[in-house]
């Protein structure tokens, strides 16, 4: 019978897998009823296989029964969800994408041993302090330029084209004078729309310089003069390549333990806030990795004076990547200075202080030949934006923020405090030392970064201002680890690093990469996606939507639950009854209650099913045959009836007082707005975004009727509003959108905006074309799919511009027409189920054929309805 185990655990994980892998939902926020949606029943396989290959390669437990009943305790958190049964929101946590990760933790579990065996071939090669760091160099080259590849659709954005246009710039003309780069638009082939100058003061001669200090692009002109700008990526990977090398080599000459240097080098180099910044055009990681060649030599007991002089100089280039790193540049080469006159070495001395003063003496030089003034605020002129009064706000939202914060995003940087302990003092008084004075100037340096007002970095990935502190937290994070002799601690470690890497994969790998840049709306858009059932983003500090006292107090709940779980770790360890087993149980109860607290200090109800709505609504449409389950019968409508979901996204409404509802994303269909709202003057109506609307896809007289008609959406859609009257807006009620049917379109982009146009309102994307009163511009080389109203011919006017353009339409057939300059057309649009698909080739910007015109758009034609 012991025999039949490995084939019961299999099964029971398949089972587990395929639940977690299916779609929980509820009927509405009224009628929470669940309702579920799961793959074929013989896509079990697709599970149970690979992990009956798994059980035969792994070693058998000791206690064959013993160890199918745990396996069958850690899958009870996704199945639970799928009894019907009375729940509450809490224990509904683990659904979504959220029990699959719970899933593969629960498999990796199970079957350790296994893995173990696949991995002995890699165990020499990570293991030898020789090769380990060139590895560690190699897979993070590799896995940047993985990523690279697979999140170019969001990139170059934020400040990334400023830094390339300097780069151009130098390349080009040799100077930093930017205006006429601009003017010809040099940034075309890696920026598609328009790009102004970014400077808040002229130099002493007129000249307009970017507000962005020009190390960066000096650092990057080799590689966009050899290839442009991925020329410019793959200068950053490599110099990611050299800060995981170095990590390695600096953990391993802190602590000479291997395991201790790799953890250390996954958890900086892992982190979010490196890793997706490490192959971006930002100044952020390559300051990472001098701070770290600085602090190489701090630590080394006796560094030779080139290691002195290579130290100088990464400090001394840190202010010209960005006038911020002044501070740490300063704070590490106090530490150099007074190191060395405590050891009396004036040779040692002068080979430090020498470069670094050149390099400082230019840096306030550049400043002064520049703008007339050593100061290095003068490319802000009198523009500040730093505040002791942002502290407040501003250090609990970088640190814990959900969208921005750097713990938020990878919480195992948290042990690097680990290496103050009591311990490390005792046995390693000058590390401890090193150890002290790195953590105070990050701290300093956080402080600094706090008071400034856009503390989140703008348009970036998590933390970017505080990601050159990552780095050189490797060698106290792989201390930290190195001091500790219980394992419940240890247990932490491994948990909080597992969580990090999993975050980082996350932002990485989900649609693109997308979910790594958020609007300051409080909401991250990953703990969306994590958890599309349950309120998980209410359960997260968020700075941007909450006071600092309630951000505080949300970090303290979660602090308290982790204290709780280690105290718990702890009291078994000494029973001798802690093991991976409870780690693993203890995680599955402590999340969802922490989130149930948190939950019930804002008064929410920790129910949230817009996304598990909406992806379950895609999935009947896209799936061949799924499998519908009524897990908990709704108590009305027909229980089997796919699109009797009410859409209500009424706890999420917009910065409008007149919006009533909003929901971030809809896939294609046929949809209806109902509302309970009743009384003279009620009105809604139906657009896309906050801003003001002349036209609607659809208005309802909420004073006479329940529903409105049946409308399309061509396209999938994102943050669709309705909008209400003064009178609907303050009335009591509550309104939700009914699909009727969901249709799954050929790849497009998503809407964002709508135009009305002749009888209709269109719908277009955010980029490719630029809706105008009474039209629309057809961007220059460009693709983009928009939706019509309905599949009807529409005869529209296409006019070129200032240039010669091919334009080619497609929907229900496909036709290309060539225009001559400033030729009109009138065609006819056969739109494919609402949409039509535009190309264009060739274009022209206005300002470049039009004296004292500004527009630098790159135009094809006009496009308007007849």
């Amino acid at each position: 019978m012991p025999a039949l185990v490995p084939l019961l655990t299999a099964a029971a994980l398949a089972l587990a897998g395929w639940l977690a892998a299916g779609i929980v939902t509820v009927r509405s926020l009224d009628a929470p009823a669940r309702i579920g949606l799961l793959g074929a029943p013989a896509t079990l396989l697709l599970f149970f296989l690979p992990l009956l290959a798994l059980s035969a390669v792994g070693a058998r437990a000791a206690r064959p029964w013993r160890a199918l009943a745990r396996t069958a305790l850690l899958g009870l958190p996704v199945v639970l969800p799928w009894l019907p049964l009375p729940l509450t929101p809490a224990l509904l946590v683990w659904t979504g994408p959220l029990a699959v990760g719970w899933w593969l933790a629960v498999v990796a579990y199970v079957y350790a041993d296994a893995f173990a065996v696949l991995a002995r071939p890699f165990q020499a090669l990570v293991a030898s302090p020789t090769r380990a760091p060139l590895v560690a160099g190699l897979v993070t080259g590799v896995a940047l330029v993985a990523t690279a590849w697979h999140t170019a659709p969001q990139h170059p954005r934020g400040d990334e084209p400023d830094y390339l246009i300097i780069a151009q710039s130098l390349w080009l003309d040799g100077d930093l004078q930017i205006e006429n780069n601009h003017t010809r638009a040099d940034y075309a082939a890696y920026h598609p729309t328009v790009l102004p100058p970014s400077y808040l003061a002229r130099g002493r001669n007129g000249a307009i310089y970017s507000v962005h200090a020009p190390g960066l692009p000096v650092l990057l002109v080799p590689g966009v003069a050899l290839a442009g700008y991925g020329g410019a990526v793959a200068t950053m990977v490599l110099l990611a390549m050299i800060g995981a090398w170095l990590a390695w080599q600096v953990s391993w000459a802190v602590t000479q333990d291997v395991h201790a240097s790799w953890l250390g080098t996954l958890a900086t180099v892992g982190a979010a806030p490196f890793f997706l910044h490490g192959a971006a055009i930002f100044p952020d990681a390559p300051a990472s990795v001098l701070t770290l060649v600085a602090l190489w030599a701090l630590v080394t007991t006796r560094p030779a004076r080139r290691g002195l002089v290579l130290a100088a100089l990464a400090l001394g280039l840190l202010p010209w990547l960005h006038t911020r790193y002044a501070l740490l540049s300063v704070g590490l080469g106090a530490a150099f200075v007074a190191r060395l006159v405590w050891r009396r070495d004036l040779p040692a001395l002068a080979a430090f202080v020498a470069p670094a003063a050149v390099l400082a003496v230019a840096w306030f030089g550049f400043f002064a030949a520049v703008y007339g003034t050593p100061s290095p605020s003068a490319p802000y002129g009198a523009y500040t934006q730093m505040a002791l009064a942002h502290l407040r706000p501003g250090l609990p939202g970088l640190l814990f923020d959900q969208q921005f914060g750097l713990l938020a995003s990878a919480p195992v940087l948290i042990v690097a405090l680990v290496s103050l302990r009591p311990a490390v003092r005792q046995g390693a008084p000058r590390i401890w030392a090193v150890a002290l004075t790195v953590i105070a100037l990050g701290l300093a340096y956080t402080c600094v970064v706090g008071a400034y007002r856009m503390w989140w970095g703008g348009l970036s990935a998590p933390a970017r201002f505080l990601a050159p502190l990552v780095l050189p937290l490797a060698p106290w994070i792989a201390l930290g680890w190195q001091s500790l002799r219980t394992r419940a601690s240890r247990h932490a470690i491994v948990g909080l690093l597992l969580v990090s890497l999993a975050l980082t994969a996350l932002l990485v790998v989900v649609e693109q990469g997308a979910l790594a840049y958020n609007t300051r709306d409080g909401r991250a858009q990953w703990a969306v996606w994590v958890s599309p059932l349950v309120d998980l983003v209410a359960a997260l500090p968020a700075a941007h939507r909450d006071a600092p006292g309630v951000v505080l107090r949300d970090v303290a709940i979660w602090a308290i639950g982790a204290a709780a779980v280690w105290g718990l770790w702890r009291g078994l360890e000494r029973r001798g009854r802690l093991d991976a087993f409870v780690s693993l149980l203890s995680v599955a109860v402590a999340v969802p209650a922490a989130s149930a607290a948190i939950w019930t200090a804002r008064g929410v109800s920790g129910l949230a099913p817009e996304h598990s709505q909406v992806r379950y609504l895609k999935a009947r449409a896209a799936a061949a045959g799924p499998w519908l389950v009524t897990i908990s019968p709704p108590p009305r409508g027909r229980t089997r009836a796919w699109f009797e979901i009410d859409l209500d996204g009424r706890r999420q409404r917009g910065a409008s007082d007149y919006t009533v509802l909003r929901l971030d994303r809809l896939p294609a269909g046929r949809y209806r707005v109902c509302t309970d709202i009743a009384g003279p003057g009620a009105r809604l109506g139906v657009t896309l975004g906050e801003g003001r609307a002349t036209r609607f896809l659809m208005d309802l007289d909420a004073s006479t009727e329940r529903c409105s008609p049946s409308f399309d959406l061509a396209l999938p859609v994102s943050g669709l509003v309705v909008k209400g009257s003064r009178e609907a807006a303050v009335a009591r009620g509550r309104t939700w959108l009914v699909a009727d049917a969901v249709r799954v379109p050929p790849p497009a982009r998503v809407a964002t905006q709508v135009a009305p146009l002749g009888a209709g309102v269109w719908l277009l994307p955010e980029t490719g074309i630029y809706a105008e009163p009474d039209g629309a511009w057809l961007a220059g080389d460009s693709d983009v799919t928009i939706g019509l109203p309905s599949s009807a011919p529409v005869a529209v006017s296409l006019r070129a511009g200032a240039a010669d353009v091919v334009v080619t339409w497609s929907g229900a057939g496909e036709e290309e027409i060539r225009l001559a300059a400033g030729e009109t057309r009138l065609v006819t649009l056969r739109p494919e189920q609402g949409r039509v698909r535009l190309r264009t080739r060739g274009g022209f910007r206005p300002a470049q054929v039009s004296p004292g015109n500004g527009d630098q758009r790159y135009l094809a034609a006009w496009i308007a309805a007849r």
